[in-house]
């Protein structure tokens, strides 16, 4: 697929199966294909923060069971359908990317760039969130879909606790991704006219 194809094709997709062989695509692809794009972000000082863990099969149904357990608790007594099918299609899915930002990363890198060190948190998080879209572009590529969930830090020390991460790795985002059911709808777009404009000086020179 051509990368603007593969940006055109990135949807949330959130009718999805864990089919993914008839996309021609494996777990062994997937890992593949996102320790190939993932290095390959950006990092500002080239703190480099981003680190992801792949869940498949029982181990990717399990997270979602756990998560639907505390939401469950949470809204005890109140209606729990809805979201107990949401964590039903995450769970038909084929696997979840967990994003992580090592946060000893971001304290070394900021320690050795004392007059920027407010900003490496930040900087941080843009560099998961460019290694986020490169993932999600990559699936594309790929002919899987996805959709990007963010339950943390309400199950951060489940996670943690249930599939051993290090200590010192802060849970970004879940990334829930397999083979495409039923595709997304149509959705309104910023035309690029409005969301791109060249620059041009308003004042004379000085």
């Amino acid at each position: 697929m051509e990368f603007r194809d593969a940006v055109a094709a990135r949807r949330s997709a959130y009718s999805l199966d864990d089919g993914i062989g008839a996309v021609g695509a494996s777990e062994g692809s997937v890992i593949d294909a996102l320790r190939k794009v993932i290095p390959l972000v950006p990092s500002a000082f080239n703190m480099r923060s981003v680190r992801t863990v792949v869940l498949f099969g029982d181990d990717h149904r399990r997270l979602w069971r756990e998560v639907g357990g505390i939401l469950r608790a949470r809204m005890e007594g109140r209606d729990f359908s809805a979201t107990e099918a949401k964590m039903a299609s995450f769970s038909s899915a084929a696997g979840t990317i967990l994003f992580y930002e090592d946060t000893a990363s971001v304290a070394d890198t900021a320690a050795a760039n004392p007059r920027y060190a407010g900003n490496f948190p930040v900087w941080s998080e843009q560099g998961i969130a460019m290694a986020q879209y490169a993932a999600w572009v990559a699936l594309c590529d790929m002919g899987l879909g996805a959709n990007l969930q963010h339950y943390n830090p309400l199950i951060d020390d489940m996670v943690a606790r249930t599939f051993g991460i290090p200590d010192g790795w802060r849970l970004v985002s879940q990334m829930v991704f397999g083979r495409i059911v039923e595709g997304p709808g149509p959705k309104e777009r910023t035309p690029g006219d409005e969301a791109v404009l060249a620059g041009h000086a308003t004042e004379g020179p000085e």
